[in-house]
């Protein structure tokens, strides 16, 4: 009988995680007999233990070191854990965490120059290389998958590279020139991405075309969950907007703190600019009885700013009561500034609307460059932009994606075990 093959999974909280989950969970439907191991790094754990994955992580791996190792790690790691703890990870596994990347720092670069890195760059300068070396000789993985984030995710797709374990990466969002991911001379078997533009992005920076696929990133899959389109029609018979031969509109408003001004901008760094998108966007529905306005600042700031009071009209959402899903899919355009909700909704097929004077697009992450959004150059010419693209809709972007994203990130997967 042949052998059960065996994928190493590698990845990092937040959208990294949220990434490879719903690529698992497929895997697992397909290919029942296929064995995962899961490396849950850091607050990944939690999401990792919610959908029901029994997942590693670097406390459970003290034995790929030697005791003398082992020793030297926990007293590197003792060290960093004052300023370096998180009420979503245990002590233990931030010691491990911690002191393990720090021993391996020590072991491929010397005391001194880790030291050092450590000093300039804190856990950034982390790169475990030859801890994952380790950790794949030791679990023998058919195929390694993991995401674009540095550090321990990293250090495991050169350590595949240098085994020969073939290897499928899923990259979040862009390629831009100066992409950390993009500029790696190390690269995965094939890299998952989100849309043509992505893999052009990557073509351009040098990557060869047999490794590229297009398959949308699977975080944004709940976009296609029949919970989200419930939850887009209850909000349109919320507000008696139907689609009927004279609709009204929906506009979502998303926006977030500027992290810093620009010299070219006139906004300036923190809330200026998402509280006066608030104003000008009331101002512009108040004039406007058919249409209503979501407004949803962004999820860790949305308490710091003044709450205006709802209306008939408007709606403020907090992104702890509300899932953004069902509001893309309710809205008939969505206003931003950088914010991810943008390529969110383009990905839903709605048409965006980005400020371009905002500084964080004058830093680089202009929806209107990438082709994401309609750009509008000042505040005051949104409400005849949002008036434009309310009558006459635009055809959907090329960062549209109809289908959920994880069944092809899967096939990418089996097919390099299949090789």
């Amino acid at each position: 009988m042949k052998p059960a093959q065996r994928l190493l999974a590698v990845a990092y909280g937040g959208g990294h995680i949220a990434m490879l989950l719903p690529v698992l969970q497929a895997l697992r439907s397909r290919r029942p007999q296929l064995q995962v191991q899961l490396l849950a790094l850091t607050t990944a754990r939690r999401s990792a233990l919610a959908a029901g994955w029994d997942c590693l992580g670097y406390d459970s791996l003290w034995h790929l070191l030697q005791p003398d190792e082992r020793a030297q790690a926990e007293q590197l790691g003792a060290a960093l854990l004052p300023h370096n703890s998180h009420p979503d990870i245990s002590e233990r596994e931030s010691l491990a965490y911690l002191g393990i990347n720090a021993w391996s720092l020590q072991h491929q670069l010397g005391a001194a120059a880790a030291a050092q890195r450590l000093e300039q760059r804190g856990r950034q300068g982390f790169h475990p290389l030859e801890f994952m070396t380790r950790l794949l000789r030791w679990l023998r993985p058919h195929g390694l998958l993991t995401t674009n984030s540095p550090r321990s995710e990293q250090a495991a797709l050169e350590a595949a590279h240098a085994l020969g374990v073939p290897s499928v990466a899923v990259l979040d969002l862009f390629a831009r020139p100066g992409d950390a991911f993009a500029a790696r001379s190390v690269r995965p078997t094939r890299v998952c991405v989100l849309a043509p533009a992505v893999a052009e992005q990557l073509r351009a920076a040098g990557w060869e075309e047999s490794r590229l696929a297009v398959t949308g990133n699977p975080a944004f899959d709940s976009l296609h969950q029949p919970a989200a389109r419930q939850q887009a029609a209850e909000l349109r018979r919320r507000w008696q907007i139907d689609w009927g031969r004279d609709p009204g509109r929906l506009v979502l408003l998303a926006t977030q703190p500027e992290v810093r001004a620009h010299p070219d901008s006139p906004w300036p760094a923190g809330d200026a600019l998402p509280l006066a998108m608030e104003a000008a966007t009331r101002d512009w529905v108040r004039q406007r009885p058919q249409a209503s306005l979501v407004v949803r600042h962004h999820p860790n700031h949305w308490h710091r700013l003044p709450r205006a009071a709802d209306t008939p009209q408007v709606h403020v959402s907090v992104a702890s009561q509300q899932p953004v899903e069902g509001l893309l899919l309710a809205a008939d355009a969505v206003v931003v500034q950088t914010s991810t909700v943008g390529l969110q909704a383009a990905v839903a097929g709605r048409p965006v609307l980005s400020l371009s004077c905002s500084p964080g697009a004058l830093w680089g992450l202009d929806y209107a460059a990438l082709g994401v959004a309609r750009g509008v150059a000042t505040l005051e010419q949104l409400p005849q932009a949002l008036d434009e693209v309310l009558r006459q809709p635009p055809a959907a972007t090329g960062w549209a994606r109809p289908q959920a994203a994880a069944p092809a990130v899967a096939a990418e997967v089996e097919g390099l075990l299949d090789r």
